[in-house]
């Protein structure tokens, strides 16, 4: 599958709309970082704002409002007032902040975000915007409560707990609190509605931590979104079907978002791309029925599954 710079430019939705101006963006996003190395301040999701750094998420986003549109139209038709989110691998705070515009005060929103020098940007995003539903953690989620090794790329977005194998590019290698879904939760009785995972490979770690969680009864267990990335689990040791068996293992079924408030089960041997976001549920039906709710005005009016 070609996946070069250009044939990506090609492919967004924002170029496809306005060429010319998408262009413009992304010169002015270079040009901008040669003048400062401050973090850039920007709209986001009509009412919000969100700091960005110089990253590749940071860029998406400003390019085209969201890094993953197909993946903020999900959990915009999914959340709803009062609901509870995990966001796992938050990053710069993306989802942490269009979860919490959805889920309102009545909600609850835990980000875990252990890079600690992307997390005083998650926090600063989190406070001008007065999302006091917001708990902010400092830690990595793993299959265990302690202390593990995590690997700081130049690409923060690449950054994740340390790999077998170190990558050829310069990393550095910091000891950061570590926690575990079901260790984090133990004894709490809200439900937990959906949790996005993001870590850069560790997903089936991040899963094996949540045993409990992922023993719920449908009524009760959490809708997961999780990165898909057979290059990068392999870093960590482990094959894609590993990951799809054990959400199997525990009643789980695997979809794609297929935009409008579709979804496809999952077909690993389809012509996909190296990283795409899968959503796992157990109760397809009450998915469905909540992603084509009423409340809600899409980001992306049609996007197709791959097969």
């Amino acid at each position: 599958m070609t996946d070069s710079p250009f044939h990506r430019l090609l492919n967004r939705s924002d170029f496809q709309r306005h060429p010319l101006k998408a262009v413009m963006k992304r010169l002015w996003w270079r040009l901008r970082w040669q003048l400062t190395d401050q973090p850039y301040v920007i709209p986001f999701a009509e009412t919000l704002k969100i700091v960005l750094p110089k990253s590749g998420s940071g860029a998406a986003i400003y390019y085209q409002k969201f890094s993953e549109p197909e993946t903020a139209d999900f959990f915009l038709r999914f959340l709803r007032p009062g609901m509870v989110m995990f966001d796992i691998g938050a990053h710069i705070g993306e989802y942490t902040l269009l979860a919490a515009k959805r889920v309102g005060a009545s909600g609850q929103i835990y980000a875990f975000e252990p890079q600690s020098h992307l997390f005083p940007i998650l926090s600063q995003s989190v406070e001008m915007n007065g999302l006091t539903q917001v708990v902010l953690n400092c830690v990595a989620v793993s299959d265990y409560i302690g202390e593990i090794e995590f690997q700081i790329l130049g690409e923060p977005t690449l950054s994740s707990i340390r790999k077998p194998i170190l990558p050829q590019q310069p990393t550095k290698i910091v000891s950061v609190p570590c926690t575990s879904l079901d260790g984090y939760w133990l004894n709490q009785q809200r439900k937990i509605d959906l949790i996005k995972v993001d870590v850069e490979g560790a997903e089936k770690f991040v899963l094996q931590g949540a045993t409990k969680l992922l023993n719920l009864p449908p009524q009760q267990a959490p809708i997961w979104v999780f990165e898909y990335a057979p290059n990068s689990y392999a870093d960590f040791g482990y094959q894609p079907d590993e990951i799809l068996q054990l959400l199997k293992q525990y009643g789980y079924e695997v979809y794609q978002y297929c935009g409008a408030g579709n979804i496809a089960t999952f077909n690993p041997n389809a012509n996909l791309p190296d990283i795409i976001n899968l959503i796992a549920t157990k109760d397809r039906p009450s998915l469905l029925a909540q992603l084509q709710g009423k409340d809600y005005v899409p980001v992306i009016e049609h996007s197709k599954c791959l097969n």
